[in-house]
């Protein structure tokens, strides 16, 4: 099932946190998955301008089928990378309209950042866990300097979620490679304020 959250732009804040030093096992894995996210989300892009595609759920159930085999079977996977590629198809066209150079050139994605929503990541105390096509889990812990600076916000966004469900409390999180074993993690979250509102 396709999350429905919306968080409107008044309501959101970004918490930002690195990640501790990963193992080479792990930066291996992230690497290949940052890879994937890249190539899929290219080929997204193209296929949206190619096909004339305008909505999500038009855009998920024309690609569905191409992407499962390419990429990942996962429908919440396709979701994620359909968010992106519209959102980069947006970000260009707005450049375009004043950058000249920018008019006769396709939208890229740059890998190096996977941006995902529940279920493919969640958020504890301590880390950001991304499950895998396989099934398998890649647990990626939180600095504890930076996890502090936030401890409190990421308590209260987890306050109250039950094991299974969506948290509504956070939306989309992006990890973003560093490579010197860190990585850099944004969590778009609701507003303390909101939450207690």
């Amino acid at each position: 099932m396709i999350s429905k959250t919306v968080f409107s732009m008044h309501n959101i804040e970004i918490l930002k946190l690195l990640s501790v030093s990963l193992t080479r096992d792990k930066q291996s894995i992230l690497e290949e998955e940052l890879q994937k996210y890249g190539a899929a989300t290219n080929w997204t892009i193209k296929q949206i301008l190619k096909k004339g595609l305008s909505s999500r759920s038009r855009t998920i159930e024309e690609l569905q089928d191409n992407f499962s085999i390419m990429f990942d079977k996962r429908n919440t996977y396709l979701d994620d990378v359909v968010k992106t590629a519209s959102a980069e198809i947006t970000k260009h066209r707005k450049l375009a309209k004043t950058i000249r150079t920018m008019r006769d050139k396709t939208p890229f994605f740059k890998p190096g950042r996977l941006i995902f929503s529940q279920p493919i990541v969640k958020l504890s105390d301590k880390a950001v866990t991304l499950t895998l096509s396989d099934g398998s889990l890649l647990p990626i812990p939180f600095d504890k300097r930076s996890r502090n600076r936030v401890a409190e916000k990421i308590s209260a966004i987890l306050r109250g979620s039950r094991e299974g469900e969506v948290n509504r409390n956070y939306d989309r999180i992006r990890i973003t490679w560093n490579k010197e074993g860190f990585a850099d993690i944004d969590i778009r979250a609701m507003r303390q304020n909101s939450m207690s509102s």
